[in-house]
């Protein structure tokens, strides 16, 4: 990264904002196929340890690219409000208007699961995400129900080799200039802007007890 500022490696920062964000974005290369090309394909996902684990359909061409053990990029992104040029110099130049975001980029290996107890596991660990207040039989292969939901569901795990997170939340602005844009978003008030204020402001708080 061309930035140390923006850098972390804080595993609780790769915990949370795969919690916090719906899809993530499946990085292949190109097949085989005359005329294919490299493909990014948003996906639901959950992350357990040091694994992402997705599911889809046990034919097609995402299931052929995968094969067993293929090289994948995986790239995780919440973005926050963007800053116009004119919030951030007094000229009238367009370059200083920017993005607020987090993100992650992760590199792994990528396989189809065929042990149906972990597909159950894997299965189970993207319930809990994205349907956190229960109400259903947890996913198991005791559950005979289940049987033949996970038999003939895809699912698929990258097993994570390395990542990089990024922070751009306007960090590297001096603490001055941040209580400005908290101003600044808190008068436009959309609601990305009232959660940005929410994000800037704990980091504020955060140096603060730390000084």
């Amino acid at each position: 990264m061309r930035r140390d500022e923006f850098l972390t490696t804080d595993p609780a920062f790769l915990g949370e904002l795969s919690d916090e964000c719906p899809e993530g974005y499946l990085a292949l290369d190109s097949s085989s196929a005359p005329g294919s090309f490299p493909r990014a394909i948003p996906v639901n996902f959950a992350l357990d340890g040091d694994r992402i684990y997705f599911h889809g359909a046990l034919s097609g061409d995402k299931f052929e690219r995968i094969g067993e053990g293929t090289a994948v990029g995986f790239s995780i992104v919440r973005p926050y409000s963007l800053l116009p040029s004119t919030w951030m110099s007094r000229g009238d130049s367009a370059c200083p208007a920017t993005q607020l975001f987090l993100s992650i980029e992760v590199s792994g290996r990528c396989e189809s699961i065929e042990d149906p107890v972990e597909k159950a596991q894997g299965l189970q660990a993207i319930m809990l995400k994205y349907q956190p207040e229960g109400g259903y039989r947890r996913l198991t292969t005791e559950d005979s129900a289940y049987t033949a939901s996970i038999r003939g569901t895809g699912v698929f795990r990258i097993a994570i080799e390395s990542w990089t997170g990024k922070v751009r939340m306007a960090q590297e602005k001096s603490p001055e200039f941040r209580q400005k844009l908290l101003s600044k978003l808190r008068e436009r008030g959309l609601p990305i802007d009232l959660a940005t204020a929410d994000r800037i402001a704990r980091g504020l708080e955060f140096e603060k007890s730390d000084e």
